[in-house]
């Protein structure tokens, strides 16, 4: 059946040559990024890595995500790169079914994130954790000794208890279990690792410094030392955090669901904030949808300064195994700010000339 499957999907990319040429999307073949259209790993298959991060290590990139191939749980994939351009499948690093027994049959992986502990020399995984009716909303954590896995478990949970104002019917329970946690993102900082994430049934974000370990939060928890609310009663999901000459930046999408939105990015002097934000940084057609995607990642590029790669995930609602990805360049400029600019095609010898 395999090689079966393997034929048609081979005639089918011929049929595609044959009639449209060259196919724009076998980008893994070419030194280019063609934001939105299909991307295949180096085996020919759509990569499976939604709403995702790249980690570089020694000179290696890896890129985890949403593993939504259809009739299955979901995983999280991890594909490896030298040049960011081809994708090769290191496989499932981290399965559905290696969620601890409590939760594994109901329980569904959202934006899975990597980040290395130098100190631990592991590979720990930071997940949004979810059962339909999205009032589960917990963090889940792995860790492993290798990038390319596989990950071991380590626990579940909301990691800040604060009492904002819940109602006693809140379904979240939130004033039981603590805040809810929902589209994440990890961020290394000076040896500290911090989860932003949208928290207060995505009202506010959360930042939260982890221990050691970066397995939990660090200890003592305290407001303004050890974790912070930013953009209170914003309503911002999908954070894509990233630093530039001792400044923070961050990107959000609004909480509109599956539809695409406007994104905002806010500044910061020190990572707890406070927090400025400053308005849509995208311009030009479908500027007020961000392209139609909604940020998932910002990671800089080796060896330029100021230079980095914005990951954005084109959501198909109804086919997310379908869904595409948008990687722009993003590069600061002297004052400290930037732009998102469509490009249809691009490579790195973009950020040679800026």
């Amino acid at each position: 059946m395999k090689a079966v499957c393997t034929v048609v999907v081979l005639a089918y990319i011929a049929l595609w040559s044959f009639v449209f040429g060259d196919p724009a999307w076998a980008q893994g073949e070419k030194d280019r990024f063609v934001p939105g259209e299909l991307w295949l790993d180096t085996d020919g298959r759509p990569i499976q890595a939604h709403g995702g991060a790249v980690l570089t290590r020694d000179g290696t990139y890896y890129w985890y995500g949403e593993d939504r191939t259809p009739g299955r749980q979901t995983g999280v994939s991890c594909y490896s790169s030298t040049d960011l351009y081809r994708w090769k499948h290191e496989g499932v690093a981290f399965p559905q079914e290696s969620l601890s027994s409590d939760i594994r049959d109901r329980t569904f992986i959202e934006r899975p994130k990597v980040v290395f502990n130098p100190k631990t020399g592991k590979y720990v995984m930071w997940m949004h954790l979810e059962q339909w009716g999205y009032h589960f909303a917990r963090a889940g954590v792995a860790q492993s000794d290798r990038p390319e896995g596989p990950f071991v478990f380590v626990h579940h949970m909301r990691p800040i208890q604060y009492d904002f104002g819940y109602k006693d019917d809140d379904p979240d329970r939130q004033k039981e279990f603590g805040g809810t946690y929902r589209d994440m993102n990890l961020f290394v900082d000076g040896g500290k690792a911090y989860a932003f994430y949208a928290s207060e049934h995505n009202a506010t974000m959360y930042i939260v410094r982890l221990n050691d370990e970066f397995t939990s939060p660090a200890s003592p928890i305290v407001q303004g030392q050890t974790w912070a609310r930013i953009l209170i009663g914003k309503y911002r999901e999908a954070p894509a955090p990233f630093k530039f000459q001792n400044r923070y930046y961050l990107i959000t999408s609004g909480c509109t669901g599956w539809q695409p939105n406007p994104a905002d990015y806010a500044v910061a002097d020190h990572i707890l904030g406070p927090w400025e934000s400053k308005d849509n940084p995208c311009v030009g057609p479908e500027a007020e949808t961000t392209f139609q995607t909604q940020s998932t990642c910002v990671f800089p590029v080796a060896g330029r300064p100021g230079c980095y790669i914005f990951m954005a995930d084109r959501w198909m609602p109804r086919r997310l195994h379908d869904s595409r990805y948008v990687w722009l360049p993003l590069v600061i400029q002297p004052d400290g700010t930037f732009t998102l600019m469509w490009l249809d095609q691009w490579d790195l010898s973009y950020f040679e000339r800026r």
